[in-house]
């Protein structure tokens, strides 16, 4: 969405010079790029969260982490993320620029750029600077995890000797590193 939505217009202004998609155009153009650029960092803060559960929270995750949540959350991410993004409908516009012999159209905001400084603002502290903040905590957790509680080896790789142990000493090794083989592949998974 976006690569089409920042392209289009870069490709029609390098072949023709002016603004070519007309007043429709430069209102939905503008709004797709907010959009998906919007959408695409709510997501993934979303699955952030998702990966952290999983990992620091594995019990909780397999009833929170489920395909019919996932659905909801990504539904109510492109939800808020339309309806945010609506403003850009109404805060940009085609301008014709004059010049001596010529007339250039472009898609342009409405009103002076300083008065959008409080809108990309907080665009940028709820699209970046939040996800970006969450998204470091949470990864630095998720690392904590997994270093103080290392992944077991695998019992296949110990050779020890075990061969001076006992019948019953053998199967509770054998039970132990079956168990600790599943916790395994589920924590590299």
């Amino acid at each position: 969405m976006v690569l089409i939505a920042a392209g289009l217009p870069s490709i029609a202004d390098s072949l023709f010079g002016s603004w070519i998609f007309g007043h429709a155009g430069c209102l939905c153009i503008t709004y797709f790029q907010y959009l998906g650029i919007n959408a695409s960092s709510c997501s993934i803060t979303a699955f952030t969260i998702e990966r952290y559960i999983a990992i620091c929270h594995p019990i909780k995750a397999q009833f929170l982490c489920t395909l019919s949540r996932a659905k909801k959350i990504i539904f109510g991410v492109w939800v808020f993320t339309s309806l945010y993004c609506v403003m850009w409908f109404y805060l940009s516009d085609i301008q014709q620029v004059l010049y001596k012999d010529v007339t250039i159209i472009t898609c342009a905001y409405k009103v002076s750029r300083n008065l959008y400084l409080p809108i990309y603002f907080f665009d940028f502290g709820i699209f970046f600077v939040l996800p970006l903040t969450l998204a470091t905590v949470l990864y630095g957790l998720i690392a904590r995890i997994l270093f103080l509680n290392p992944l077991p080896s695998d019992p296949k790789d110990d050779k020890n000797g075990h061969d001076n142990f006992s019948k019953a000493q053998k199967n509770k090794m054998k039970n132990s590193s079956r168990c600790s083989s599943t916790t395994a592949a589920s924590r590299r998974q």
